[in-house]
């Protein structure tokens, strides 16, 4: 008979020791007889037992060789799965202790254009930001071309790190026309609103925005900068914001860790239904 496994919440430091949480071992189950590979059953079981919060944020997940046991696989396997959800963010593991429940991803309401100091607020997450650098420069072609600039023209780019209840999560770069933002400095947006001063000392409100989103991988500079490892998912989101007048005034490439974010969208149809859909 198999032992049913001990799920621990990790405590914090100087907190009484957590609950002892109790998980039914038929719930960590994978049929051999499907044509599905055994290491994506398990993932996407532990998965959903995430999810369900059947093992909650913070819990102490079971061992690679307890996992195995359970399963019916071999270790190897139950490490690929392990592995995979940790680089997706969902699983924490620590040296010497341990394979945890990862803090839950925040979600980015899309498409949505309050700011990211907005957006996190609304959410109940404290925003944060480091102004990396703030240069006036000649845009290249494309900054120029989505602000419709001329090349000998002049922005102001402004290079931050964003943060979320004091953890880095997103680097953005971001090009405003210069004309528009006369004396703009780098302190003036160290924590704080990018729209807000917009609005409050240029006088400049952003009624819309596209944005295109696409996955890459982070670098070693960029993984470097936001505390994680080369080679990380992420997202990169392009964006140009605009004007009631329908001018812009942004243009801005974020990039946003994967393993701490996703992306919501709340979508209806516009006109008649398309009787072939």
């Amino acid at each position: 008979m198999r032992t049913r496994p001990k799920i621990t919440q990790h405590p914090e430091p100087a907190q009484p020791a957590a609950t002892v949480l109790q998980v039914d071992p038929g719930r960590f189950r994978v049929d051999p007889g499907l044509p599905t590979p055994l290491y994506y059953q398990i993932r996407e079981n532990l998965r959903e037992l995430i999810r369900s919060e059947d093992l909650p944020e913070g819990a102490l997940i079971p061992s690679e060789r307890e996992l195995s046991d359970i399963y019916g696989v071999n270790r190897l396997t139950v490490r690929q799965a392990i592995t995979e959800l940790v680089n997706e963010g969902l699983l924490d593991r620590r040296r010497g202790i341990g394979t945890f429940v990862a803090n839950h991803k925040i979600a980015h309401p899309m498409p949505d254009l309050a700011g990211f100091s907005e957006r996190m607020l609304r959410t109940g997450h404290k925003p944060g930001g480091k102004v990396l650098s703030l240069t006036t420069q000649h845009p290249a072609r494309s900054v120029a071309q989505a602000l419709k600039i001329p090349l000998d023209g002049y922005v102001v780019s402004v290079v931050r790190l964003r943060l979320v209840d004091d953890e880095p999560i997103m680097l953005e770069t971001c090009a405003l026309p210069a004309d528009l933002v006369p004396g703009l400095r780098a302190e003036d947006l160290d924590d704080q609103s990018l729209y807000r001063v917009l609005a409050t000392r240029y006088g400049i409100q952003m009624v819309e925005a596209e944005e295109v989103l696409e996955p890459v991988s982070l670098t070693g500079y960029e993984a470097q900068i936001l505390d994680t490892e080369a080679g990380r998912p992420a997202l990169l989101v392009e964006g140009i914001v605009y004007t009631n007048e329908r001018k812009p005034v942004e243009f801005t490439k974020s990039l946003v860790r994967g393993d701490k974010a996703r992306f919501y969208f709340r979508l209806h149809r516009t006109g008649d239904a398309d009787p072939m859909g």
